[in-house]
């Protein structure tokens, strides 16, 4: 099963996305949306594992927000992987919430470390991936994006679950499916 762990976007959200994505693709031509549907912000992903550790990860991350409140979460700027030159992922960044959600992950990768998990070594950077670039694109567009989303500062939520998803990689695209939630 290949995991990861995430917190949901209101769909207020999601339809601001939405219409940021659909403006981009004007001239960001090649890339490849994040469906609206699919639209999360990923706290660890865990790559494939088997069925088993489910519980075990659903325990992991009790754990982990078991001293955390809810917290405001308001999605703004934007920013690409991994360089303007040579971009492939498009993405907005978290204005309101990112010192929550690093907590967490750090709190949530010591537990997978316990189990086993490999983690991510690299800094966490929360963000959301609003699309994929098939070919390289020229550095001015790119530039564009980045001047057109950069002030970009979403509605708040309130971010009072986490929720452990199964990716499935499909020729449609991936679909994500909740296998369990835990509340903070």
């Amino acid at each position: 099963m290949r995991l990861f762990i995430a917190c949901d976007l209101t769909q207020a959200q999601k339809h601001e996305l939405e219409v940021i994505q659909h403006n981009l693709a004007s001239y960001l031509s090649g890339t490849r949306w994040v469906k609206p549907q699919g639209l999360h912000l990923t706290i660890s992903f865990l790559g494939d594992l088997e069925e088993t550790l489910v519980g075990a990860i659903k325990i992991v991350v009790e754990e982990a927000v078991s001293t955390c409140d809810p917290f405001p979460l308001k999605l703004g700027g934007s920013g690409v992987f991994p360089t303007v030159a040579k971009a492939k992922v498009l993405w907005i960044g978290v204005k309101e919430g990112e010192e929550s959600l690093k907590t967490i992950k750090n709190e949530i990768d010591k537990g997978l470390e316990r189990l086993g998990i490999k983690t991510e070594k690299r800094s966490y950077k929360p963000h959301l991936t609003l699309g994929r670039i098939r070919y390289p694109l020229p550095e001015k567009l790119i530039s564009r994006f980045l001047e057109e989303t950069g002030a970009y500062s979403s509605s708040r939520s309130m971010v009072a679950k986490l929720v452990l998803y199964e990716s499935r990689l499909t020729a449609y695209g991936a679909f994500y499916y909740p296998l369990a939630e835990v509340q903070l």
